[in-house]
């Protein structure tokens, strides 16, 4: 069973980052990712772990 923290996730595979009160994405370059799967993520928070 997933956990409260899974579900507030951005859903930017790539992105740690919890999502934005009331979205799907932390950043809107996340938003703008398309769905696509990308190896870094862009979203520019610093305790983004999908950042290289």
């Amino acid at each position: 069973m997933a956990d409260d923290r899974d579900k507030n996730q951005c859903k930017n595979p790539s992105c740690s980052c919890p999502a934005q009160q009331g979205g799907k994405y932390c950043s809107a370059s996340c938003e703008g990712s398309g769905g696509t799967i990308e190896l870094d993520c862009d979203c520019g928070h610093e305790t983004c772990s999908g950042n290289f």
